[in-house]
C-alpha cells in the first residue's frame, strides 16, 4: 500500500493521518480512537509492521 502525506486510513480500529513516509517507517496523527485524549497523539509505525497488517488498514471515505 502507498502511503502520502495527508491520506487518511483507518487501522487496528484508529482513523489516522500520515504526516510523514520515511524510508523505513510511516509517522500518522491520531484522529479517533474511541478513547479520550488519544486524538492528535503522533505514532511511527515500521513499513515491515504495515506489510504484515495490510489486510487490517483500509482508506477513510
Amino acid at each position: 500500500m502507498n502511503f502520502t502525506a495527508g491520506d487518511k486510513f483507518i487501522f487496528e480500529e484508529i482513523k489516522v493521518k500520515v504526516i510523514e513516509v520515511k524510508a523505513d517507517s510511516v509517522i500518522f496523527e491520531v484522529s479517533e480512537t474511541g478513547y479520550e485524549g488519544d486524538e492528535g497523539g503522533l505514532m511511527e509505525v515500521p513499513n515491515a509492521y504495515l506489510k504484515e497488517k495490510k489486510d487490517q488498514i483500509r482508506r477513510c471515505p
